[in-house]
């Protein structure tokens, strides 16, 4: 029997240019039909090598892959089962890359530079899934434009940018802008505590500081119309010293100290980054990028054509497809209307269009080449467009919105009649007067798109009958907010933009806030509380009438789901995406998995193991004692033979029912395949029983039902059926839960607030209101915008370099208001959902800190009809920042419609620790029962005091850095660390300082001439793009850098044909040939990187290593580094497949080199092995 590595080598002596990838899945077919025929599935017709072989060289002279096996391996034997086999077997191995029509796959082939260019830019060195990603990415946006191409074209011509002043640009018009209005901010703040300080006379000389400030930020924000000029003017700025008077101990002093701090950082940390270079770099960028750009559209666009051809081939189009059809059969190639769309325009009177805030472009286009102009009628409510991630674009209906008159006033000068439909005849007033009071101050044209005033204003009109009688119903609105200071510092939740996204709040918070609510609820379902049925009157409130919005359910719906199941009342949700993973599916599918391929160890294990078979765990054991050498299928083949009568028969069975199945699989088709597992196992029945059984076993029938559709379409057969349900898991795709209830089943139900949408409930918890909004998109490689463009980062794979380029930057601006903008009217549709109660929970980080801190911030911020300014809204990213800004603008009259409660970790946890007692006390009496039996007792003792034979191996790591090697020894590891932003001054350490100046040479350009000035602005650009902060910046040597740009060795780089710097790199290592007193064949997974390496003008592989150690002696240095240099010399030469023929230490702090003239891996470095020469 052939081994697969032989396999692979005899396949690539054959065919030369077929890639290993490619080579293994050959390999895995062949291996595969192998064991069919060694079980008898197939003949051994088809296991004949020249097969192969034969449809290899038919692959290369250009037939499709699948074809040319066909030809090769599935036609040698005649039966129709057998060749079934065999082409679902090669079917399910040969993945989509090994199509010579795969794009990226001919891109290899070919060896096209653009997209080895792009392959560097924009993926990691684990797979080119990046690439892959930001093409469907950019492929999916553009769909939403009328012409796709043109777009795309339009907007990356765009970067073929002339020199100019770059304020001129789109996205240099918003960058000024923002910082226009930033500026406009810090001197707000700083007038308005000048003005405070000016009531107090010890402290004239720190309100003259705050004044010179005020000057400074208005004479910046004077002439905000050219690039360079405001660039300088910034650059220039200095801050005076605040002054020191330990006598004057006022407040008022440290709280001007305080915002002067936060007006400087306004300038240091926002303003300067976004303008941290002038217009001729800026259009460097810009230029740079267009090269990157065009290759990037040539793919894209040849991706496009391709993927068109694919879905015409199997006769497939999807829903954009029905959108650019439509619109390519109403206009030409030069938008001209066309005969079709003119007999449309004739044709239609009216032209009705509900949700229109909701459309997108190509839909405008569409509609608009079929009407009259005046004849289309358009329904919707811009407050509720929450589909912008779809490409969604309320501006078209807010711009004829701001257009249209209404009906009472003049309309000559109007394009059309605005209608408002003012009435709400959902919710009570005190719904509606919440949601009112709420928008009111927070929704602007700024931030929201719209004016959120009185003609916007929902107006009660339901006429809820008043009750006769005195009883529980309606009510305010009620606020909970719970208060983690005591023992949670680290949850981001308000007042502070988490890391990716907000996901660094903990579970347990969030467990909390779901055992709150759920406790609520039943409160709430316990109490008298009434609500109004149209049919019935007023009636007690049941389950059916409470809903829970969450913002996003992916995560948190499973965890109220449990808080609520635990206190018994029924939940549905139906965001779950488990499905796959649930008991009976993975039982089920484990089955197929063993009728197609029984030499499968973990889906036997799990049948076994399963309700169905009831295998113990010393029954599993016994099994595998029998032979450990082979698969677990062939070991219980093994067991039937010398097992105890018992077991036996349990093996007995199993083997009997597989025999039947793999029989029936043969003619029966895969659903009714599936339905008579079902009866043979009574699946369904002992599915019923346990925990939420009616789900389950709706979800084996769904299962069912999936099988049949899928054997309905062209790919048939069960090999492929669990190839695809293998693919959709590894692509971390899932199919939807069946689902139990319909709209009248006495449920409580979890839902996202998006699904919410068009849906009504008396009573409405919204609940997770202090997660962070969702912002993880900004830092995208590309960012796109329908009107701004295209905003690339700049990545230089050559110099190892990247970062947010000013089209970025602006886009990024752009997109995070929009984003706001989006979240204000979801916002808007969860607190319309309510019918009678509203319900808002969430968690705040510090509530006495975060609320004295709005306080003042609603003090300084000017307000405008008593709304409450953008600028400060535009600041938080939680709804319940929002609400509270509401709630405490509005402290005099919105007591009357909402009450804000607050609790304290503490008290909810002490308040639920009666359940979490019982929990505990049934695990105590488990672990504290006595073993009576002396013989287990004795046999734990043995188990306890059993030694590992290869005790030295257990300190090894699988996997190690280079640099650790020499320190794994000798430093003491921190386990913890303060992030850079929390950082207060500190000094910077030599480590620290060596990997600066690492960093300083890296972005050193060899083609360029550096002069002591050009080296201090390229550090300071490095501070402004916040790569180092201004103490790291302090801290490096800049003479030392100078003077490597004047060494022997930079003098070489100059010259040299190719440089490559900080390459990284893994390889495997003998942990032997690292570690002393260690003998095990064992090997360590090391990885590094590799500081330079370059090829000279005279075509030798030269190595440098840069060091900044102080030593006295050469010597100590090359006994420290000698085996971190043979691991990086080991691996280029193994990445190269060619000799490294010098090694340098380049010591920078010297300004001397070591040449290290050692040949092979692990050779000692001795006095005499190197040469010093002077590089000054």
């Amino acid at each position: 029997m052939i081994s697969q590595e032989h396999l692979i080598l005899l396949l690539q002596d054959h065919y030369p240019t077929l890639k290993t990838e490619g080579a293994k899945e050959l390999a895995a077919v062949y291996l595969d039909l192998q064991k069919k025929c060694e079980n008898a599935q197939i003949s051994s017709r088809a296991m004949d090598l020249r097969g192969l072989l034969d449809g290899v060289a038919l692959m290369e002279k250009g037939l499709n892959v699948q074809d040319a096996l066909d030809m090769g391996i599935t036609n040698k034997t005649f039966d129709p089962y057998e060749q079934t086999l065999i082409q679902d077997t090669i079917r399910g191995r040969i993945s989509k890359k090994m199509k010579p029509e795969d794009l990226f796959e001919e891109k290899y082939l070919n060896n096209d530079e653009n997209f080895e260019n792009l392959i560097n830019t924009y993926t990691g060195y684990r797979g080119d899934e990046g690439l892959q990603n930001l093409i469907l990415n950019i492929y999916r946006f553009i769909q939403s434009s009328p012409f796709p191409e043109k777009w795309l074209e339009e907007n990356v011509n765009l970067f073929n940018h002339d020199n100019g002043d770059f304020s001129q640009t789109v996205w240099g018009k918003i960058i000024l802008q923002d910082i226009e209005e930033e500026l406009a901010e810090a001197i707000m703040q700083l007038k308005n505590i000048s003005a405070k300080m000016e009531m107090y006379d010890e402290l004239v000389k720190f309100t003259k500081a705050i004044k010179e400030d005020i000057y400074n930020l208005e004479y910046i924000k004077s002439g905000i119309n050219n690039w360079d000029e405001v660039l300088i003017k910034i650059s220039n700025l200095q801050w005076q010293k605040w002054p020191v008077d330990k006598k004057i101990t006022l407040e008022l002093k440290e709280q001007a100290k305080e915002i002067r701090d936060k007006a400087k950082d306004i300038i240091n940390k926002s303003i300067k980054k976004r303008i941290s270079y002038d217009s001729m770099q800026a259009n460097e960028d810009i230029n740079y990028m267009y090269t990157i750009l065009m290759q990037l559209k040539e793919l894209i666009l040849e991706f496009m054509k391709r993927f068109s051809d694919k879905k015409r081939e199997k006769n497939i189009i999807d829903f954009n497809d029905i959108e650019h059809f439509a619109l390519k059969i109403l206009l030409d190639e030069e938008k001209r209307e066309t005969e079709v769309a003119k007999r449309y325009k004739e044709k239609f009177e009216e032209i009705a269009i509900d949700e229109y805030q909701d459309s997108n472009l190509v839909q405008e286009q569409i509609l608009t080449s079929i009407s009259k102009g005046n004849n289309v009628f358009m329904v919707g409510d811009v407050k509720q467009s929450i589909y912008k991630f779809r490409q969604a674009r309320p501006e078209l209906f807010l711009d004829k919105y701001k257009k249209y008159n209404l009906k009472n006033e003049n309309e000559r000068n109007s394009s059309g009649l605005k209608i408002q439909l003012f009435k709400n005849f959902r919710s009570r007033k005190n719904i509606l007067d919440m949601t009112n009071i709420v928008f009111k101050n927070i929704m602007s044209e700024k931030v929201g798109e719209i004016e959120y005033n009185e003609q916007e204003y929902l107006n009660y009109s339901a006429g809820y009958k008043e009750p006769e009688e005195s009883m529980n119903y309606a009510g305010k609105t009620e606020i909970h907010i719970i208060d983690l200071k005591e023992k949670e510092e680290n949850v981001f939740t308000n007042n502070e933009e988490p890391e990716e996204n907000g996901e660094m709040e903990k579970i347990e918070n969030t467990e909390l806030e779901a055992k709150f609510v759920a406790n609520k609820i039943n409160e709430l379902l316990n109490s008298n509380y009434m609500v109004f049925d149209k049919e019935q009157g007023y009636r007690k409130i049941t389950y059916k009438d409470i809903v829970i919005l969450l913002r996003a359910t992916a995560n948190m719906a499973p965890i109220y789901e449990k808080e609520l199941e635990q206190l018994s009342l029924p939940v549905f949700s139906d965001s779950s995406s488990q499905y796959l993973e649930s008991m009976e599916i993975q039982i089920i599918i484990s089955i197929l998995k063993i009728i197609n391929n029984p030499m499968q160890d973990i889906p036997l294990a799990t049948i076994l193991r399963s309700p169905i078979f009831a295998f113990t765990d010393n029954d599993l054991i016994s099994i595998r004692l029998t032979d450990r050498s082979c698969s677990f299928y062939e070991s219980m083949i093994k067991a039937r033979l010398t097992a105890e009568e018992g077991l036996k028969n349990k093996i007995e069975n199993v083997i009997c029912y597989f025999d039947k199945w793999r029989e029936k699989e043969k003619y029966l088709p895969l659903d009714e395949l599936i339905w008579q597992i079902y009866i043979d196992t009574n699946l369904l029945n002992i599915v019923g029983l346990m925990p939420n059984g009616a789900i389950r076993q709706a979800n084996l029938k769904m299962l069912f039902e999936k099988a049949k559709q899928f054997e309905s379409a062209s790919f048939k057969g069960l090999f492929n059926f669990i190839n695809f349900i293998d693919r959709l898991k590894n692509n971390n795709g899932d199919l939807a839960s069946a689902k139990l209830i319909g709209e009248n089943e006495n449920v409580i139900r979890i839902m996202s607030i998006h699904k919410s949408k068009g849906l009504e409930f008396p009573v409405v918890f919204l609940c997770g209101t202090g997660k962070s909004f969702n912002m993880r998109d900004l830092n995208e490689n590309i960012l796109l915008h329908q009107d701004i463009g295209i905003g690339p980062k700049l990545i230089d794979c050559q110099r190892r370099i990247e970062y947010d380029t000013l089209p970025k930057e602006a886009i990024k601006l752009k997109v995070k208001l929009e984003t706001l903008s989006e979240e204000q009217r979801i916002l808007y549709v969860a607190l319309t959902r309510a019918k009678e109660k509203l319900i808002i929970t969430g968690l705040n980080k510090d509530i006495e800190k975060d609320f004295k801190k709005k306080v003042e911030q609603l003090q300084i911020y000017a307000k405008k009809n008593d709304a409450i300014d953008y600028k400060l809204i535009k600041k938080y990213k939680t709804y319940l920042d929002w609400l509270e800004l509401v709630f405490l603008n509005n402290e005099n009259n919105i007591t009357e419609i909402a009450e804000l409660y607050t609790y304290t970790k503490e008290e909810l946890e002490k308040q639920f620790e009666k359940q979490t007692i019982k929990n505990e006390k049934k695990i105590n009496e488990i672990i504290n029962e006595k073993i009576e039996d002396n013989r287990k007792t004795k046999k734990i003792e043995e188990a306890l005091n059993w030694e590992y034979k290869y005790k030295e191996s257990i300190g090894i790591p699988t996997k190690t850095a280079v640099t650790k090697i020499n320190l794994e020894e000798k430093t003491k590891v921190e386990l913890t660390e303060v992030p850079k932003f929390m950082e207060k001054e500190r000094k910077i350490s030599s480590a620290e300082k060596g990997t600066l100046m690492h960093l300083c040479i890296q972005r050193l350009n060899e083609k360029q001439i550096y002069t002591k000035e050009k080296i201090e602005q390229m550090i300071q650009d490095l501070v402004l793009k916040e790569i180092i902060t201004d103490t790291e910046a302090k801290a490096i040597d800049k003479e030392k850098l100078y003077q490597y740009t004047k060494s022997d060795l930079w003098k070489n780089l100059t010259k040299a044909k190719e440089i490559h710097k900080e390459q990284p790199f893994y390889i495997n290592i003998l942990a032997k040939e690292i570690y002393d007193n260690v003998q095990t064949e064992e090997t360590i997974l090391v990885q590094g990187i590799i500081d330079l390496y370059y090829i000279s003008e005279d075509n030798k592989l030269i190595l440098i290593d840069y060091k900044t150690d102080n030593v006295k002696k050469i010597e100590e240095l090359i006994d420290k580094y000698k085996t971190q240099l043979s691991i990086y010399k080991k691996a280029l030469e193994n990445s190269l497949n060619r000799k490294v023929d010098e090694t340098y230490i380049c010591l920078l702090n010297w300004g001397q080199s070591l040449i290290d003239p050692f040949g092979h891996f692990g050779t000692p470095l001795t006095k005499n092995s190197h040469k010093i020469y002077d590089k000054q």
